[in-house]
């Protein structure tokens, strides 16, 4: 049996959760990691029993790996991914794949140019009840689709946003940090968003970027819907997914037809639930040379989706997610 030989870079943070998974997976060896602190390098080799670097183009060069996680700040993930490529190494970005549209566009480009797999982590897609919902609206189960939502509601504290998080050139708001999953979920299960309304503000935090947003949507089959998310209060029900259709509703998990809620037989997606089916289902790209069920260019649109609100919010207009590489000043 082909052993993928898996590396992380980003070894701190949720990088340690990517490690975990992959070292779960009996079609892929743990190898190597990557971190810019000799102590984060020392934890997780310490963890993990693999190679350390302090700068993963070593890591790249010494490793002879065959795929990556990159877990690093958001800013720096088109660098590493293209490095990366480069070597001919798959690689699997975390959410979002980058913090401007040219940065992701040109990651995609090199990985095509390479010849290598380029996927990107929306671990909330692998839901049994998600991949079902998708499902019963593409069949038309619940009807035509007139509204679709989402919400985000979370508390940071001061001392997260101390970091690089709150920034706009390695960061984002809480739309591109926190609601960007959920933003993906509703395009996604939708069919995608055309047009975006948005209005953004930092009500709370001391940060560059938004602590709190309103985005009215429009989407390309003619639904509309609203995104709402702040990282600015408490005691809020954290998230939501909502799907409203002319026969039933969607609603994080519920299904609902006419005025009766059901159980439906569930799909499972490939590799299994949540982050760790998802790194499943990416080793089994890289180990068969298929797509993984989220490429890069699937984790654009969420991206893109994102960036189109920046720029409606800068400019105070309703803004097509079409226009968003024309509008970089503003995103």
């Amino acid at each position: 049996m082909t052993t993928v030989r898996y590396g992380i870079v980003g070894v701190g943070g949720f990088g340690s959760a990517h490690a975990k998974y992959v070292d779960r997976i009996d079609g892929a060896t743990l190898v190597a990691g990557a971190a810019t602190t000799e102590s984060s390098v020392a934890s997780f080799g310490s963890s993990f029993d693999a190679a350390g670097y302090t700068d993963h183009l070593e890591m790249l060069e010494s490793e002879d790996l065959d795929a990556i996680s990159v877990c690093t700040p958001s800013g720096t993930h088109a660098e590493i991914a293209i490095d990366a490529a480069r070597a001919g190494v798959d690689a699997l970005v975390e959410k979002p794949l980058d913090v401007y549209i040219d940065r992701v566009d040109r990651m995609i480009d090199v990985a095509d140019d390479h010849g290598v797999t380029l996927g990107g982590v929306f671990q909330r897609r692998f839901s049994p009840e998600h991949v079902t919902a998708r499902r019963w609206l593409d069949e038309g189960r619940f009807g035509d689709l007139v509204l679709a939502d989402t919400a985000v509601k979370y508390h940071r504290s001061r001392s997260y946003y101390d970091d690089w998080h709150g920034g706009r050139d390695l960061d984002g708001g809480v739309l591109l940090q926190q609601a960007v999953h959920f933003v993906d979920l509703l395009q996604w299960l939708t069919g995608g968003i055309e047009r975006v309304d948005a209005t953004t503000d930092t009500l709370v935090q001391e940060m560059e970027c938004e602590d709190v947003a309103t985005v009215d949507v429009a989407f390309e089959n003619g639904a509309l819907g609203t995104i709402s998310a702040t990282t600015a209060v408490q005691g809020a029900i954290r998230e939501r997914v909502e799907l409203n259709a002319t026969a039933g509703s969607y609603n994080s998990g519920t299904f609902v037809l006419g005025d009766e809620t059901v159980e439906p037989d569930l799909e499972s997606p490939p590799g299994g639930t949540g982050l760790e089916g998802q790194i499943r289902d990416f080793v089994a790209a890289v180990e068969t040379g298929n797509d993984p069920f989220v490429t890069a260019r699937d984790a654009r649109d969420a991206i893109e989706v994102v960036l189109a609100a920046y720029a409606s919010a800068s400019l105070e207009r309703p803004v097509r997610v079409d226009e968003v590489r024309d509008l970089a000043e503003h995103t």
